[in-house]
């Protein structure tokens, strides 16, 4: 997932060596075996990775308790290794590896060379920075390709990058782990430290289905978030159903505390929840854990319970469900006025404020995290708001919607939910 996120061009990108040492000594990062597993030890100490996928909002992610950010490339981003490394945090590189399904051909020689190139280029210009924790090797390389081939490319440059900087890991981040991944991660990709595993609905049993495929290394959990569009339930016209934020944030915390919390100290080195930010995909608020508008939503609450030992004074609203009063969201009349319910609460006792809004069902899912179009918002369908209750009016044009409901507390924190439904005529 997470296609293109993180970094832009750099002016300097001609400059492959730059001397960071005004920031201070290069970061050294190993990975030890304890009695009880794997630590990974930062400049001597020991280090557990409470980190976000995302490059923005990083005083907040520091507030939150955070001590790490990644980025699917490296491509121009001194400006935020520096930013990273003024606030404590430390930054797991990406270099971004090309996919199959993009049309990159691994058995051309010419384009396998740019492409370590790109990773001397990469590794020679961060390897000095006291930022830096590990890179990222690829992203999702196999998917919609050929295993084999992928993972020889993650070799490729996962050998190159331990000939150019042997003091920080080198991690391997794959779409879940299938029936063996990890398996054929250990015996093909020596040059690999880390298993990097992107996990959704299947979070909770990682550990176990590591063990059935018999990896005995350590691993990270490099993407995780609620449960994704392409493995949960839909509408009968194809419309992914999201979780509302308050079930978005139990989920979430339910999995960390199996798979990541309660594995340490042991085989887990930590994890990077998706996504500090927000990104259209499927939905706007699918995946981000800050609304567009700049909101931290509960999941950010929960998470920094675990990376701190107490929730924030301050939380979020917690949005339980949106219910649209019709024997049959997908026989909705154009024009029709449609009632709706959010089930919300907010934990301080704030005032709420309620939004309501219609956006046109994506029309442009991708997959892997590619870059979609952001569908349209409905002008003009509110009709009455009643403090939790609404009626909106349906759209004119028959077709695949959503009504969205976004709950602000008044304190620059919010929650929200979203029900599809059609209209026909």
């Amino acid at each position: 997932m997470a296609s293109g996120v993180g970094g832009c061009a750099s002016e300097n990108v001609r400059d492959p060596s730059p001397d960071w040492g005004r920031l201070g000594e290069p970061s050294v990062v190993t990975i030890e075996r304890t009695g009880s597993g794997f630590e990974l030890i930062r400049n001597g100490s020991p280090f557990f990775v409470r980190g976000v996928g995302g490059t923005g909002h990083l005083e907040k992610l520091v507030a939150y308790g955070g001590n790490a950010i990644r980025t699917w490339d490296a491509e121009g981003i001194d400006d935020l290794m520096n930013e990273a490394h003024r606030l404590g945090l430390v930054v797991q590189a990406g270099i971004w590896l090309e996919h199959e399904r993009h049309g990159y051909d691994y058995n051309d020689p010419e384009i396998k060379r740019a492409q370590l190139e790109k990773v001397e280029r990469l590794v020679k210009r961060y390897r000095g920075h006291p930022a830096l924790l590990s890179w990222g090797v690829g992203n999702e390389v196999e998917l919609g390709g050929d295993l084999g081939l992928a993972l020889r490319a993650i070799e490729d440059a996962a050998r190159l990058i331990k000939q150019l900087d042997p003091d920080h890991p080198t991690v391997a981040i794959v779409a879940e782990i299938g029936d063996d991944k990890a398996q054929r991660i250990a015996a093909e990709c020596p040059s690999i430290d880390v298993i990097g595993i992107n996990a959704y609905g299947g979070l909770a049993s990682v550990p176990e289905r590591l063990a059935e495929q018999g990896y005995t290394g350590p691993y990270m959990i490099t993407e995780f978030g609620p449960l994704g569009h392409w493995e949960g339930p839909g509408t009968a016209w194809g419309a992914p159903i999201e979780m509302s934020s308050g079930e978005k944030a139990d989920f979430i915390a339910d999995n960390y505390q199996a798979a990541i919390h309660s594995r340490r100290p042991g085989d887990c080195l930590g994890s990077f929840a998706f996504l500090w930010g927000d990104k259209q995909e499927t939905t706007e608020t699918w995946f981000g854990l800050i609304l567009p508008t700049g909101e931290p939503t509960e999941t950010a609450d929960r998470l920094s319970a675990f990376w701190t030992g107490s929730m924030p004074e301050q939380r979020a609203p917690r949005v339980d469900s949106v219910t649209l009063d019709t024997p049959d969201p997908g026989r909705i009349a154009p024009g029709s006025p449609m009632r709706l319910r959010v089930d919300a609460t907010d934990p301080n006792g704030n005032a709420l404020d309620v939004e309501w809004r219609i956006v046109g069902e994506s029309t442009d899912r991708k997959t892997g995290g590619d870059r979609e179009a952001v569908p349209e918002e409905v002008p003009g369908t509110l009709i009455d708001v009643s403090g939790n209750e609404a009626t909106l009016r349906a759209p004119g044009v028959p077709g695949a919607y959503r009504v969205f409901v976004t709950v602000r507390d008044g304190t620059g924190r919010a929650g929200t939910a979203n029900v599809p439904f059609l209209v026909v005529d």
